[in-house]
């Protein structure tokens, strides 16, 4: 944030209306510039790579399924939740008849039979290979060789998944696609949980239980499709046992709600073809700049809704379950700086960042710097997604985001706040300046999560376009950003007063 200046209530209703119409004309626009152009060139494509298949009959209409992420959710939510539903019933009968070492037991047990019937045994091995390791590493008691193991184990993930890229080496192992990478998703889910229970058991100076640890491991919710939950918060669950028809109610609004949100992303994708889009580069790059402007926008909301979907039924079940969970992401429509968008879209993600690996070596004496501790999270984040050069990228553009975020607030509270020009100005004008100056930064970090939607074709067409387009297109672009900031910061202001309500109850 490009200066950053105190403001309490500082514009007034009438001119934040205008930033609203401005901000929500302008993103329409671009999303119907986008959808006429994508139609128009999609209505008569030779689909050789089946990137649509026939849609809703009533609608008449062909349907985008080219986003493979997508495909793979909307598998394992129908394939995955009746086993969730049979683990949820029966273990809501243990804990009221029998102790919690038998709801953990059963928690592994229908996990491992979902694995063994739908990924097979393979798979099984390769999900509890994990564990196992870090059971043995956990025995010393040492958080340094808990990070040497996970660095390793890192490694091992990133060659195993190269590997899988091959053709050959699936038919060797009798895997389709789809079944290596939801393999290859439970991983990685599961390496989080491997982390955050060896550094709160050394944290909590407990003695080491397998069946405890499984039964976290394997929880079956949010096994495959996050979010990731702390070790102390999913075993805390086994000591409360909360009003059993108001959780029903609770989940039942819950999952209809994101049912919808399902219901929804299908519904549009008979009409945007976001996802095609991301392998025809030359046409993307042919687009003028309004439509190109509305096609990104709609894969940050795409991606918004897929993650909104699949995080948001996964913690309605362990809701019930009375484990607490992570907020779930937020619309990116309304986020215009870095660090708030990690703080507030994959909220698990953030936690174990914050919690395992920033604090702690903020109270290092070796580290101790704000920037270091940042970078040693953005350096885990593209281990953690892949080494992928469209991923370093990613991770260098928000790291580099962050840094100048940090910069501005330091440069604020040092020389702008108390300067004469701010407080002639006056709170109108310094939110006006802030909201100037964060526009380029919005901009630059939409880009960098094209990178991350669509990899690198697609964010070195946003990139160039920006740093090569005329100066009254991108005078027009950050002049619509601008509206951006102002509304996103008014959210901000709105939400931390909410907050400081609630505290003050």
């Amino acid at each position: 944030m490009l200066p950053k200046i105190k403001l309490s209530r500082d514009i007034s209703r009438q001119e934040l209306l205008i930033y609203v119409l401005v901000w929500l004309c302008a993103v329409l626009y671009a999303i119907a510039c986008f959808t006429n152009e994508s139609n128009k060139h999609f209505q008569y494509y030779d689909d050789a790579y089946s990137d649509f298949t026939q849609g809703w009959s009533f609608l008449h209409r062909k349907k985008d399924v080219a986003d493979f992420e997508w495909q793979s959710m909307k598998f394992l939510i129908t394939n995955l939740y009746s086993w969730v539903l049979l683990l949820t019933v029966v273990s809501e009968v243990l804990r009221k008849c029998s102790s919690v070492r038998f709801v953990q037991l059963w928690q592994i047990l229908v996990t491992v039979l979902y694995i063994i019937s739908n990924l097979g045994p393979f798979a099984l091995l390769v999900i509890l290979l994990q564990p196992i390791i870090f059971s043995f590493v956990l025995t010393k008691h040492r958080k340094l060789l808990i990070w040497l193991c996970n660095g390793l184990v890192l490694v091992l993930i990133s060659t195993y998944k190269n590997f899988l890229a091959r053709e050959e080496f699936l038919i060797w192992l009798k895997l389709n696609e789809q079944t290596a990478y939801i393999t290859m998703i439970t991983i990685f889910w599961m390496n989080l949980r491997c982390v955050s229970y060896g550094l709160d058991l050394i944290d909590s100076k407990g003695r080491q239980d397998l069946i405890a640890f499984l039964s976290y491991c394997l929880y079956l919710p949010n096994l495959q499709t996050g979010p990731f939950i702390p070790y102390k918060d999913f075993i805390n669950s086994h000591e409360h046992n909360n009003n059993l028809f108001s959780r029903l109610s609770q989940l039942f609004r819950d999952v209809v709600r994101f049912l919808f949100w399902l219901f929804f992303a299908e519904l549009c994708l008979h009409f945007i073809y976001v996802n095609a889009a991301g392998f025809h580069p030359e046409w993307v790059e042919s687009l003028d700049s309004w439509s190109l402007y509305g096609y990104g926008y709609t894969m940050g909301q795409f991606f918004h809704i897929k993650y909104l979907v699949t995080y948001g039924l996964a913690t309605s079940f362990a809701k019930f379950d009375n484990i607490k969970v992570p907020s779930l992401p937020v619309c990116i429509g309304r986020i215009h700086l870095y660090s708030d968008m990690w703080k507030y879209f994959d909220v698990g993600l953030y936690n174990f960042l914050l919690r395992y690996i920033y604090i702690p070596s903020m109270n290092n004496g070796f580290v101790r710097s704000r920037s270091l501790s940042s970078f040693l999270c953005f350096l885990f984040v593209y281990v953690w997604h892949g080494t992928d050069n469209y991923i370093l990228i990613w991770t260098l553009l928000n790291y580099i985001g962050v840094i100048i975020e940090n910069c501005s607030h330091w440069f604020s509270a040092i020389y702008l706040q108390n300067s004469k020009l701010c407080k002639g100005l006056g709170p109108k004008w310094g939110r006006r300046i802030n909201c100037m100056a964060a526009s380029p930064l919005l901009a630059v970090s939409a880009i960098s999560n094209f990178y991350f939607f669509a990899r690198m074709e697609i964010g070195n067409i946003f990139l160039n376009r920006f740093l090569n387009d005329n100066y009254w297109s991108n005078f027009v672009l950050l002049a619509i950003l601008y509206n951006c900031c102002q509304v996103s910061t008014e959210v901000r202001r709105k939400q931390s007063n909410k907050n400081s309500r609630l505290k003050d109850l």
